[in-house]
């Protein structure tokens, strides 16, 4: 669960802010008013971007615009995924024991 939601404020494809907000629709107008009409809010939570980094195509980079902003999965993504691996070696492990039996 998430406490805040956070927004990266950009313009001309670089993070000019970063801010905790209510909901999009806010977000957004605040980054109209800080920067013009043509200045938009990206919802970034999950994502450690800076001020200067980019936004480029729906994708953030950092500050040089080559290398991307790896994605943090939440914690309810991180349980999801190490149950599903554990199923796995589960099966595999079951695999091997039967394997040794037989």
């Amino acid at each position: 669960m998430v406490a805040h939601t956070i927004y990266a404020i950009i313009w001309e494809d670089t993070i000019r802010n970063i801010t905790p907000c209510d909901d999009y629709e806010l977000a957004n107008r605040l980054a109209r008013a800080s920067h013009g009409n043509n200045a938009y809010a990206v919802e970034c939570t999950q994502y450690p971007c800076e001020i200067g980094d980019k936004y480029i195509n729906s994708v953030f980079y950092k500050a040089d615009g080559i290398t991307p902003i790896e994605y943090i999965p939440t914690q309810e993504q991180q349980v999801k995924q190490l149950q599903q691996e554990n199923a796995e070696l589960t099966i595999a492990l079951a695999d091997v024991i039967g394997g040794v039996m037989s």
